[in-house]
């Protein structure tokens, strides 16, 4: 049976929400989440302002949350690392977390990015065009569980060639330029 999840409104995070988003990552990963290699990524990195939201139900209700967070592969390709991706334990199944992901990986998309890497259930983000494969010649610093280790090209083609370690987004960073050999 398919259960109609309201209407919902999909919001920027507004910095009223922290300590909601918070809790509700609390309620879905648990209190050790921290100490997952994911976060270590995360730690003095601010997450992209422009691809974190909340989705607010009928009755004014944080129901959701989203965040995105920029990482560098092997300090020479950009990438959007999305997670975590929770909804109320109470309101699991009824479309929130698939309206928030569209939503994400769109705007992600036309804010110009090529590539989204995550650690999840395949069985959930293969939906979304997350694949394994994608994924194979790039490592995070620490353990994970290989078959839940995904990725996404926005950009057909984005992760041809890309290879080697995950790494903290540093600000400031660009692009090293190559010469072209003739």
């Amino acid at each position: 049976m398919i259960r109609d999840p309201g209407r919902l409104r999909l919001l920027r995070e507004r910095s009223r929400d922290g300590a909601g988003v918070e809790e509700m990552n609390e309620a879905a990963f648990g209190p050790d989440r921290q100490q997952k290699t994911v976060y270590r990524l995360r730690e003095g990195v601010k997450p992209i302002p422009e691809l974190c939201f909340v989705a607010i139900d009928q009755k004014d209700r944080m129901v959701a949350s989203i965040r995105n967070w920029p990482i560098l592969i092997n300090d020479k390709w950009p990438a959007v690392m999305l997670g975590p991706l929770a909804i109320a334990p109470e309101l699991r199944g009824l479309g929130y977390g698939k309206a928030l992901m569209w939503h994400s990986m769109a705007q992600s998309r036309m804010l110009g990015h090529s590539r989204i890497i995550l650690v999840g259930d395949p069985e959930y983000y293969n939906q979304f065009g997350f694949r394994r494969d994608l994924a194979l010649n790039i490592q995070l610093p620490g353990w994970v569980d290989d078959r839940r280790f995904l990725a996404l090209e926005l950009v057909a083609g984005s992760m041809i060639g890309v290879h080697g370690m995950i790494g903290k987004w540093r600000p400031g960073w660009r692009p090293k330029k190559t010469r072209k050999r003739i």
